[in-house]
């Protein structure tokens, strides 16, 4: 656990009498935002090694072995056989058998027992790590012990981890609007990537699977290497760096077409990503979402529908990192397989060359 002093320095501590440190109900670690001023740039967290993890990072982290020793995961995810699989793409496969892939129904049932954190509420919440919101100092708060605020995300453990650190990020159960997508919340996940500052964490999203009846929902892990499509080569088809600082590529000879935003404008890249969301919920459209480089870089992966499990592949098979059940499926997993498997689910040309140009004209409004 990480207690108060460990919060020194460029950070501070919650007052007793914040609004957001209630004296009744379920109690969380609290972590606010800084509030940036005079742009909407992310903070430059290039640093040597020496620096250290951030404060986030420590947190969430300890926060999350501290769940796993205390037995809660159905098992020791880094224990896990990995192996890159042969070919020049460098994908790569776990050989996991206890891994549960949740259904959207499935996924229902277990944000269950979150849906009630209410004020009255004296439950524990054993999975429920930490929560984040935004702060209204020129410096983090943290509370070690508050009530979470209406307009945060909740950092709940996944006890089937893909990876280290598997944890789902949920608006805060006050805040239940029914609504598609939560711009506000987007916001946030990337932020948070951002404030982790390591490049090992990745946040996800996945149209099909991470919109319940009431909300939406990220996932996030870590990752030890890049992901393949991190190191696939790409080519911009806007730049409009001079203006937004938004820059619109595509990935190249990677088997699962997809859309690169970069940016360190954290306002102008929230704004075209989620205006390009709504556009492709309008259409009935299936893709997913990998934000990294500590929340500069996001990845959209449009998706051929299915009608029974919405999106084909998981964010993290889109970024080339598979899960196989079984040791036979382990051994023969190949390249051919897995991208014959990511082709079949992209889309087809001239779909694609439609979403470039609604991306383009977007981030070209957006910056007007």
């Amino acid at each position: 656990m990480v207690s108060a002093s460990k919060v020194e320095g460029e950070y501070s501590l919650l007052r007793k009498n914040s609004p957001l440190d209630q004296p009744e109900g379920v109690k969380t670690h609290l972590y606010c935002f800084s509030v940036e001023h005079g742009n909407d740039n992310l903070k430059s967290f290039v640093c040597s090694e020496q620096c250290g993890p951030s404060l986030l990072d420590t947190i969430l982290l300890s926060q999350w072995d501290n769940f796993a020793w205390k037995g809660h995961l159905d098992y020791d995810v880094t224990a896990c056989q990995l192996k890159v699989i042969e070919g020049g793409r460098n994908f790569v496969g776990q050989l996991n058998s206890k891994w549960n892939s949740f259904s959207p129904k499935e996924y229902d049932k277990f944000f269950e027992s979150f849906r009630c954190l209410k004020p009255n509420s004296m439950k524990s919440y054993e999975g429920l790590l930490l929560c984040i919101a935004q702060g209204e100092k020129d410096r983090p708060e943290v509370a070690p012990s508050a009530s979470p605020p209406k307009d945060g995300l909740l950092l709940i453990a996944n006890e089937y981890p893909v990876e280290y650190g598997h944890i789902f990020l949920v608006p805060t159960a006050v805040n239940q609007l029914s609504c598609y997508w939560d711009k506000r919340m987007f916001g946030l996940a990337t932020k948070i990537a951002s404030e982790v500052n390591n490049a090992a964490f990745r946040v996800f999203f996945d149209s099909g699977t991470s919109v319940m009846s009431d909300r939406m929902f990220f996932q996030a892990c870590y990752f030890a290497n890049p992901l393949p499509v991190e190191s696939a080569s790409t080519v911009a088809v806007h730049d409009g760096k001079a203006r937004s600082d938004i820059i619109v590529s595509e990935t190249v000879d990677y088997p699962l077409k997809a859309l690169v935003f970069t940016s360190n404008n954290l306002k102008a890249l929230v704004n075209v990503v989620s205006e390009i969301c709504f556009s492709l919920h309008d259409n009935t459209a299936a893709y997913s979402l990998l934000i990294s480089n500590n929340g500069t870089k996001v990845f959209l992966f449009p998706q051929v529908k299915n009608l029974v499990a919405g999106c084909s592949l998981p964010a993290w098979e889109c970024g080339g990192y598979f899960v196989y059940h079984t040791r036979s499926e382990f051994d023969n997993a190949s390249e051919t397989e897995i991208s014959n498997r990511m082709a079949s689910a992209s889309l087809q040309d001239g779909a694609f060359e439609d979403l470039k140009h609604l991306c383009c004209a977007i981030a070209d409004d957006l910056i007007k």
